[in-house]
């Protein structure tokens, strides 16, 4: 049985309580693809095994830092349980500040690699926040720089800065919203990765992603495949599916429209134009189902 928030030590109590409050509120319709793997729901909540089925890791490891046990919780686990719970900014500060004994931002700093001189001009921004469906800018190292807010809609993992190649061949929630994930999705990434790999191999911000990456045994197996395609991407006539949140086990298809902008060379800015006759696959999710941060 759980301990008794009282019979534990202050920290540990309060990261039982900040979890537990977080996971009791969450909506599992929130999450794109969490119906399709949990089954449905008409009300709030997660359980302890849920969450750690959306997190890949054993009910065990999550139960222990649910109740605050001194482990080891790497960083790719508390940003996980961040962005499945939606934990506030202050939340996710104290449960860091708890495991690690020291602030979020320290972390922050130490794996940040976007340089602030690459903030997209105004007529990229504006030309981002005007088209109705998902749009967003990102670097050589696939670091997000700007999106708008169809994208941070559908794939609600944007408001956190994580970096896209990242969030696609390492976190769980990637799996669970992306269908077919590793032949649509994973293979054709690490593919584009390899190729910035050998262009950039002097950036030591990009290795370290390739490093990140690397971490996750499926993604390595996809990086150190003889059988790798040649091309890097299904191209704009290809199209993915994906699931979206509060639509169940509806699947979405789209295709992925990148292009480059003459004065930013070594960025992409891609657009996910749906399959649905015109219509814009953010303007399917109701306005209230965006998750507050």
């Amino acid at each position: 049985m759980p301990t008794n928030d009282s019979s534990q030590p202050a920290p540990q109590a309060t990261i039982t309580r900040i979890l537990r409050q977080a996971r009791r509120r969450i909506d599992p319709r929130d999450i794109p693809g969490a119906v399709a793997a949990l089954g449905p729901r008409n009300r709030p909540g997660l359980t302890q095994n849920e969450v750690a089925q959306l997190l890949g890791v054993s009910s065990k490891w999550y139960r222990n830092l649910e109740l605050g046990k001194p482990l080891s919780y790497s960083k790719a686990l508390l940003e996980g349980v961040r962005r499945i719970l939606a934990l506030t900014e202050g939340e996710w500060e104290t449960v860091w500040q708890l495991t690690h004994g020291r602030p979020a931002s320290d972390a922050a700093q130490e794996s940040a690699f976007v340089d602030a001189r690459q903030v997209p001009p105004p007529p990229v921004r504006r030309f981002i926040e005007a088209q109705r469906w998902p749009a967003y800018l990102c670097d050589h190292r696939w670091d997000l720089l700007f999106y708008n807010r169809a994208a941070s809609s559908d794939f609600p993992w944007m408001l956190y800065g994580t970096n896209v190649m990242v969030w696609t061949l390492t976190c769980p929630e990637a799996r669970t919203q992306l269908i077919r994930w590793e032949q649509d999705w994973a293979t054709p990434m690490i593919v584009q990765l390899r190729l910035h790999a050998e262009r950039w191999n002097g950036d030591v911000g990009l290795q370290a992603i390739i490093r990140t990456v690397q971490t996750d045994p499926v993604a390595r197996g996809l990086w150190n495949s003889p059988d790798l395609p040649a091309t890097s991407h299904p191209g704009v006539t290809g199209t993915r599916k994906l699931y979206l949140p509060r639509q169940g086990t509806k699947e979405f298809e789209v295709s992925l429209l990148t292009m480059k902008v003459d004065d930013m060379p070594s960025h992409r800015l891609t657009i996910a134009v749906p399959n649905h006759d015109g219509q814009s696959v953010s303007q399917l999710i109701p306005e209230t189902t965006s998750r507050s941060r």
